[in-house]
């Protein structure tokens, strides 16, 4: 029977095993979060608050202890680990300080007495976690909707089984009733039976676009509100008037982190051809040099791919992408047989090949040359995805015309794409639709009341 399994990636020894919630156990789990609900829906900000920052006083107490987890059951690099850490901290510090903003009324001046608009809670979110961030993209959602007086349960990846574990321990130590936050090893047929329950008013999910179709089907078949964050084919778009050095460190700095393992890593390279040779060259000699191992060694930079079947998908997509006319410049292949290094991989492909129409996931590098930067204009947005884009230019009137016209939730220049506490982060088309972070990530799952008092 089908389990959910913590398997170290470095070692590939399974480290511990949890068993499904069987549908009675859901059940009652659902119940609680009622209880959960109505003592969090009367708790006052300032309470919230301060049970926020103790929280985030906790993750950076306890730094080590939870990136040594992450980097055991993902194979992040501790160094990467202990970042998501910090970010989860400082995500849960910045709606402490700011909660008084998003849960007091907000006036509106009408021809009424008095009238404004307020923020209320509506009942349990159900929110599913990936593996790759499980501790960030488990408090990217949950908190605004905590915020806001909801009740949660979570569900994690089926392999980061003991990160959930600690992660409702930390929600307890930090003061939140049992029955606010319950970790839930649910099933994927037992969505139907969470989105039918009346306590049960949305869900989010964080994960592949197929899943999310589903996820976001059974949501609406009940009503439910439903907030998804799904798969991307991130373009990297190098300008005529590019900082080629600038467009190699950042092509790095995007597609490495976490094994190339990231929603909105840069995917598709998409080079203007005045700086196609050079920026190959210079990708392929940093990549040579990347010190690949055990991730909780300091000098590590690329760990493992996080599970077996991940890798092995990879590899096939790679294949097929040989198959269609892709060409290996560096890299295809893993480490060692059998095991979960994947060396870093450099491919030359058209934009009708598989490894640009899919959704590659790990350190793959999708290289495209095109002719002008209408070019790369047209081929960045010739894609079922829309979560992120990379600009790399030093021309303003280049810039404008892309952040312009990119169709993408998100786009940075000069900088590779990554989620910010004060700014909306979500894509368009497969790549899903709602947004998080900031008041954003607040009215997500709030009744925005209209007031209207004569």
């Amino acid at each position: 029977m089908r389990k959910f399994i913590s398997k170290n990636p470095a070692t590939k020894e399974v480290v511990q095993e949890f068993n499904f919630l069987s549908d009675e156990e859901l059940k009652q789990l659902i119940l609680q979060s009622q209880q959960g609900y109505e003592i969090n829906r009367n708790s006052s900000y300032q309470l919230k608050a301060k049970k926020l920052l103790k929280l985030s006083d906790l993750l950076n107490e306890n730094q080590e202890k939870y990136a040594r987890l992450i980097s055991q059951e993902v194979g992040k690099p501790i160094c990467q680990s202990r970042a998501e850490i910090k970010k989860s901290a400082n995500y849960c510090k910045y709606y402490a300080e700011n909660i008084d903003k998003y849960s007091q009324p907000q006036i509106v001046i009408t021809e009424a007495k008095s009238s404004y608009v307020q923020y209320s809670p509506i009942g349990t979110i159900y929110s599913i976690s990936p593996f790759n961030f499980p501790f960030w993209l488990c408090f990217k959602p949950i908190i605004p909707m905590l915020v806001v007086g909801n009740a949660v349960i979570h569900r994690p990846s089926d392999s980061t089984g003991l990160c959930g574990m600690a992660l409702q321990e930390l929600f307890i130590l930090a003061g939140f009733n049992e029955n606010i936050f319950q970790n839930a090893f649910t099933t994927a047929q037992q969505l139907e039976q969470v989105m039918a329950h009346p306590q049960i008013q949305g869900v989010s999910f964080t994960g592949s676009t197929a899943a999310g179709s589903i996820i976001g089907a059974t949501a609406g078949k009940h009503l439910k509100r439903s907030v998804l964050e799904l798969g991307g084919s991130d373009p990297f778009c190098v300008l005529q008037n590019a900082n080629v050095e600038l467009a190699v460190q950042l092509a790095l700095k995007s597609r490495i982190a976490n094994c190339g393992q990231v929603c909105f890593s840069a995917k598709r390279f998409i080079v203007h051809f005045q700086y196609y040779d050079i920026f190959k060259e210079k990708l392929v000699n940093a990549l040579e040099k990347l010190k690949i191992g055990d991730p909780l060694l300091e000098t590590t930079e690329l760990g493992p791919i996080a599970r077996e079947d991940l890798i092995t998908s990879l590899l096939h997509q790679i294949k097929m992408g040989v198959d269609q006319g892709a060409k290996i410049v560096y890299g295809g292949t893993r480490l060692k047989e059998n095991e979960n290094f994947m060396l870093p991989t450099v491919v030359e492909v058209d934009e009708k090949n598989i490894l640009v129409k899919e959704e590659t996931f790990g350190p793959l590098f999708a290289l495209i040359k095109a002719n002008s930067n209408d070019e790369i204009l047209r081929i960045a947005n010739n894609t079922s995805y829309g979560l992120g884009a990379v600009v790399v230019s030093n021309d303003k009137q280049e810039i404008e015309q892309f952040v312009n016209h990119l169709e993408a939730g998100m786009v940075f220049v000069n900088e590779i794409v990554k989620s910010d506490q004060r700014l909306p982060s979500g894509g368009i088309k497969g790549s899903g639709y709602g947004r998080e972070c900031g008041e954003w990530g607040v009215q997500n799952f709030a009744n925005i009341k209209t007031v209207w008092i004569e």
